[in-house]
Order: C-alpha cells, then structure tokens, then sequence
C-alpha cells in the first residue's frame, strides 16, 4: 500500500519514534538504561535500512528522536535524575518537551518539504545531547 500512494515527488513515508537515548549515553550507573538504549539504536539502524530498501520504491524512513517529556513511561526516572526543575536547568532551552515539539516534527515529516528528507534521526531534545555528561552527571 505504501509503494502504491508513494511517487517522485510526494513520497510515502514512515517515522520511526525511538528516543535520543538510541544515539547518545544519556545517564549511566545506578540509573543507566542499557537495554532501552540498546534498543534504540536498533530503531535507529532500522531506519537507516528501512531508508535504503524502500527509498527507491518512493518511500521515506526517517527517525524522530525525543528526549525527556514528562510522561507515564519517563516520570519515574525524570525524578530518580532530580525531578523537572533539574532537568530543565540541565537544558540548553531551560525546560523540556511537550508533545506540540514532537506534533511539529511529525507535520514537518510528512509535509511536502520532507520529500527529500530520507534516513535521518531528528533529535527533540532542546539541545540536550550537546551538552556533554549532562544528565550523565545527575
């Protein structure tokens, strides 16, 4: 189905959502998620391939890579880390995400101006990953 919609110019496409921690060591030690990261770079590769096999079937794969948003799955290590106010005073943006920063990207994706856009991680993040060690050290 997806070969089917997809031409040239408005391609199909599929997004991956995995998490900046697919790409960077976020924190480690007695708080490290080895196995979520793990996992999150398998996504990300997967993308990588997706992004080669199916690109020239007129289907996009690209990666949408969020960092901290206060949810169900985050909260309970966001205060583990030190709660919100020391993660957002950890962020080059000084707060974290809400789920209009990640909405955008999904738009910005599957709009016409990502038709060329193919086998890329976005970082939603604030910065963060920028910032050496940063949740690394809390």
């Amino acid at each position: 189905m997806l070969e089917a919609a997809g031409t040239a110019d408005d391609p199909s496409r599929i997004i991956v959502v995995s998490s900046i921690a697919g790409t960077h060591v976020t924190h480690t030690g007695n708080n490290g998620t080895i196995m979520y990261s793990v996992s999150k770079a398998a996504a990300h590769h997967l993308t990588r391939n997706l992004a080669i096999e199916l690109g020239p079937r007129n289907i996009t794969t690209n990666t949408v890579a969020p960092g901290f948003f206060p949810s169900k799955l985050a909260n309970g290590l966001i205060e583990i880390l030190g709660g919100e106010e020391a993660l957002k005073k950890a962020n080059p943006r000084k707060r974290l995400g809400i789920p209009d920063d990640i909405a955008a990207v999904m738009l910005f994706l599957t709009g016409p101006a990502a038709s060329y856009i193919n086998g890329v991680d976005i970082p939603v993040d604030g910065g963060n990953r920028l910032v050496e060690g940063s949740l690394a050290k809390l």
